[in-house]
């Protein structure tokens, strides 16, 4: 481990109850920051460690979100060992949890439980679909949550994932922006509380620029919920479920200058969405567009299609010269701008490198691996790696010591094969 670690959190003690993705990576966070963090694993360990197995009880996607951590791998159904996970929760300033619907209670280790052995703890929990309404306590996975809130894109093939769970994600950066908030909370009153972060809301805060209804502007919206309704019916609907809400929304035609566009020798991105950017493109491009030029300007009757004629213009000059020449062009008139890269080529870049957003970690059975950095820069309290990820057990004797249990105890536990897994 590291020593010396100056995070806001040295000294927190945490007990990780969780898998998957939500919970493990806000435990990370908390680990980054100097925490304590206790992962209880079952006997065979988080889901995880078999997703990418690069060997047995070490796999990729358990690697990249468990780092820092120390692994108690035992059978919590078994009573000694309950009253053992319990006792470290009498003690703990927080607790992160996302058991399946219902499983928390029969363990006795849910928060009205909890709370009254230690009125001073934060239980976080992350569910599926909220506390309340006809959907609570039905599990939930990033998919499925893509999927129900709109998030999932929509093409005329109809509608897919994106790869990254960006709703598991974004629950665990509210999960732990929650729990520090609690914390400040309990700082000042002496009293902790309960925190739920629901991967629905964490989809619909993605959605935030469009999650919106503004009565005004948005009666489009009702007439495309119904025209929904029938469409469904139809074997192939996709396509015109895109092109019916395209004639609904209101169209902004300065999206002409947002999006990706073709080089000589490669692909950018530009992001002009005001007019004094828009016309320093148009005068760079020497692209006609009275709309940003003429006071007067009227808009046309076919909106749409005089938006796609600025794009076509723009797009004829861009494939005239390379990414590097257009960057230059850009940059130096203030225009945001990006050449388009693939993840393999952005995690070797000079930038990435020179602030460290990624950083090199030595794992005792596998090696050497890089991995994404602590993702805050405090000048401080410093994030700071605290190692690896754990081998699966490896802290169950001493974790268990700590909650009063001793080594025979442990030892006949072990023996029984269905209480801890051999250390």
């Amino acid at each position: 481990m590291v020593s010396e670690h100056r995070g806001a959190f040295v000294g927190l003690k945490v007990i990780e109850l969780g898998r998957f993705i939500a919970a493990p990576y806000c435990a990370q966070l908390l680990a980054d920051s100097g925490a304590d963090v206790i992962k209880i694993e079952p006997l065979e360990g988080d889901q995880t460690r078999r997703n990418g197995t690069i060997i047995p009880g070490e796999g990729l996607q358990y690697l990249n979100k468990n780092r820092g951590k120390r692994s108690v791998a035992v059978n919590l159904a078994n009573s000694e060992i309950n009253s053992a996970v319990k006792a470290l929760c009498e003690k703990a300033d927080v607790i992160i949890a996302n058991f399946r619907p219902g499983v928390a209670q029969s363990l006795g280790l849910d928060y009205e439980t909890l709370k009254k052995r230690n009125a001073r703890l934060i239980y976080a929990e992350n569910t599926g679909y909220g506390l309340e309404g006809p959907l609570a306590g039905k599990p939930a996975m990033d998919a499925a949550i893509q999927a129900f809130s709109g998030l999932a894109h929509l093409s005329p093939d109809g509608p897919s994932l994106n790869p990254d769970p960006l709703v598991d994600y974004m629950a665990a950066m509210l999960l732990s922006w929650g729990i520090a908030s609690a914390l400040y909370h309990r700082e000042k009153t002496n009293i902790g509380q309960r925190i739920d972060v629901a991967l629905l809301q964490a989809a619909l805060v993605l959605q935030n620029n469009n999650a919106h209804h503004v009565d005004v502007i948005a009666d489009w919206r009702k007439e495309y919920v119904s025209f929904l309704e029938e469409v469904y019916e139809e074997s192939d609907p996709w396509e015109r479920m895109i092109e019916r809400k395209a004639e609904l929304l209101p169209h902004v035609v300065s999206g002409a200058y947002y999006g990706f566009l073709q080089t000589s020798n490669g692909v950018i991105v530009i992001s002009a969405g005001v007019d004094s950017l828009q016309r320093k493109i148009a005068a760079l491009l020497n692209i006609d567009d009275p709309r940003i030029t003429d006071p007067d300007w009227e808009a046309p009757a076919d909106i749409k299609a005089y938006q796609a004629g600025i794009r076509d213009q723009m797009q004829a000059v861009l494939l005239t010269n390379t990414t590097e020449h257009w960057l230059k062009i850009f940059n130096e008139a203030g225009v945001p701008c990006q050449r388009y890269q693939t993840l393999e080529e952005v995690i070797d870049s000079p930038q990435v490198k020179e602030n460290n957003f990624m950083i090199h970690l030595e794992h005792e059975l596998l090696g050497g691996m890089d991995v994404v950095a602590p993702p805050v820069k405090f000048g401080e309290t410093p994030l700071q790696a605290q190692g690896p990820s754990p081998v699966l057990g490896k802290h169950t004797r001493e974790v268990l010591n700590e909650a009063g249990m001793t080594n025979d105890t442990i030892n006949k536990l072990i023996d029984d094969k269905h209480a801890i897994a051999s250390d």
